[in-house]
């Protein structure tokens, strides 16, 4: 119980430290394009001087958004989400906040994709910038997002075991109506089914 309550504050700081940080970079990279103002700290890991960070994030207006409606119709948004950034990895700072995983964001409020759509999009989205330019940064970015898929999905061995054991029965099941699963929870064995399903097969003919 103790280890529990202790994990639990343990988590409540880390989780605490996080905000703290993405809040501190985020304010930084809003002074630095938004109010041009030289950062010793930060400049290296935006990766761009302020003027062509401008026009990194230029490229990507449309003719409804501009720094005037800064805040009101769009902010400042990563490919891949912040969460997947480890901030304690000088590596991951670097990815993280390089402007090549910097991008408009529309605000639309109450819609969320969600981690896993914004992967999946960030894949093709680097995918078709590294093809295009072959800027390394693209792949290593491609790397990261390797990374985080094997980290984000449990091991796949026991599944593996499972469908293996399993095969005939799933073969089997495969095109069952509910009327077949219906009998299977009922408690009747494969077996009675396919003797079934054979028997009502031979009385429609």
């Amino acid at each position: 119980m103790k280890n529990s309550k202790r994990d639990g504050e343990q988590k409540m700081i880390s989780d605490i430290f996080k905000f703290r940080e993405k809040r501190k970079w985020q304010i930084a990279l809003r002074r630095y394009v938004l109010e041009r103002n030289r950062s010793v700290s930060y400049a290296p890991y935006f990766g761009l001087d302020i003027e062509k960070i401008r026009k990194w994030f230029e490229y990507q207006f449309d003719n409804n958004i501009g720094w005037d409606n800064f805040g009101k119709l769009w902010q400042f948004g990563h490919v891949i989400p912040v969460a997947y950034f480890d901030f304690s990895n000088e590596n991951d700072l670097k990815l993280c906040w390089n402007f090549i995983n910097l991008r408009v964001e529309l605000l639309q409020p109450g819609k969320s994709r969600g981690n896993l759509v914004d992967l999946l999009s960030a894949r093709n989205y680097f995918k078709v910038l590294y093809e295009q330019t072959q800027y390394a940064i693209c792949k290593m970015m491609l790397d990261k997002i390797e990374r985080i898929e094997m980290q984000e999905f449990p091991e796949t061995r026991n599944q593996i075991n499972f469908i293996t054991e399993n095969r005939q029965y799933l073969d089997l099941v495969e095109n069952y109506s509910a009327f077949e699963f219906e009998l299977l929870n009922l408690g009747k064995s494969i077996e009675d089914v396919q003797n079934e399903i054979a028997l009502i097969k031979n009385m429609s003919k």
